[in-house]
């Protein structure tokens, strides 16, 4: 039996629809600690890790360990439908290999969902020797994608003692978000060497749809090194994990 009660739909709605911006299918795993998925996107340019203990939930009845095949771009249409007061449920009918996601407020909406058959190789843990990390408040971050957008389809994020750097530049023009130590929007910061590298603006928009803008983010990065996305969620009980492999930078 798999059965999982959420008190709202807002937590699986955001993460799922941040993680179908860059991943078609995943297989979840379920245990009976919690739920965990690691993926990478079709280009193997970006890399998501997904986290969710038992704690995480108001119901959460696995026995048996068990890994569910799901078509993230269908099950984000169906959790588009959901509204902020919905108690969610989800349910495993393995008679017809399918979840049932179920929606219930002053209403009660199901909806069934068919698994899909995903092997994927195990994907191992990450070593990366990061040099800088900084958390700032999301907002801010989601304000200065949204202006890089607009001239460029890369960004520098830069990292040093004196604070948080984000720089875009292209023919059209040219952007810049900065954030001195000291300033309320950066509230953590730790350099032990600063760090400078270019990302994809538009993988970052996506996976930074997983937050509010009062959030925090926590950015760590390591000269021309993947930038590692982390999210608080299920107020810190999980973990929304991205990395993001640099562009590189032209002579």
């Amino acid at each position: 039996m798999v059965r999982m009660r959420m008190s709202d739909s807002k937590l699986w709605k955001t993460c799922v629809s941040a993680i179908a911006s860059l991943i078609d299918e995943a297989a979840f795993k379920l245990t009976p600690e919690g739920i965990k998925m690691k993926a990478m996107d079709p280009s193997h340019v970006a890399l998501v890790d997904f986290e969710l203990p038992t704690a995480a939930f108001i119901e959460y009845d696995v026995k048996q360990p068990a890994i569910l095949g799901v078509d993230l771009t269908e099950m984000n249409k169906i959790m588009a439908r959901a509204k902020a007061e919905d108690e969610f449920i989800l349910d495993l009918n393995e008679e017809k290999n399918r979840l049932i996601l179920t929606f219930r407020s002053a209403s009660t909406r199901r909806f069934s969902l068919p698994l899909v058959d995903i092997s994927e190789a195990e994907l191992p843990e990450p070593k990366l020797q990061f040099t800088a990390t900084a958390d700032v408040t999301a907002g801010i971050i989601q304000d200065g994608l949204r202006d890089a957008e607009i001239v460029g389809d890369n960004v520098k994020f830069e990292l040093t003692e004196e604070g948080f750097f984000m720089y875009t530049e292209s023919e059209t023009g040219a952007t810049e978000l900065k954030l001195h130590k000291g300033d309320p929007a950066l509230l953590k910061l730790n350099v032990k060497q600063p760090a400078r590298a270019m990302f994809n603006i538009k993988y970052l928009i996506d996976m930074t749809k997983a937050v509010g803008s009062a959030d925090a983010i926590t950015i760590s990065i390591g000269s021309n090194l993947p930038i590692q996305l982390d999210f608080p969620i299920a107020e810190g009980k999980g973990r929304l994990r991205f990395l993001l492999a640099p562009r590189i930078e032209a002579e």
